[in-house]
């Protein structure tokens, strides 16, 4: 994976940001850290990411809020694919992960090999819709 691909990471949680970061970066991505979803939103309005990890429990702004924003943003930010990072496994929450506008859904503990098959995935798809 060529290290132009950019991936924003919201996560409050310094501990799992820090795993995150080491395994997307040693994948060769290049990874923006927002500690909460306020933060998310506004590097997601000036940022230009290829994919957004998003948290769904963090402080200040929770994830499905700030997804909300970026969906209704006016920033080319709106259409990037967002996956759902939570510890929240039941249906619920997916659905409610999904009416906020996230395209995904990834279960912490987050396994790794799932996660790296995510964000291609997720890249190679957006790529395609933009060709």
């Amino acid at each position: 994976m060529p290290s132009s691909h950019r991936i924003l990471l919201a996560e409050d949680t310094d501990v799992n940001a820090r795993l995150l970061v080491a395994v997307l970066e040693k994948s060769g991505y290049e990874v923006t850290v927002a500690s909460d979803g306020e933060q998310a939103v506004k590097f997601g309005e000036i940022g230009d990411f290829d994919l957004i990890l998003m948290d769904v429990n963090m402080p200040v702004v929770d994830g499905l809020e700030a997804t909300r924003r970026l969906r209704a943003g006016a920033s080319p930010m709106r259409a990037v694919t967002i996956l759902a990072l939570t510890a929240d496994d039941n249906p619920a929450m997916q659905r409610r992960c999904i009416e906020a506008g996230m395209d995904g859904y990834l279960t912490k503990p987050i396994n790794m090999e799932t996660l790296l098959k995510s964000c291609e995935r997720a890249i190679s798809n957006a790529s395609r819709r933009s060709a």
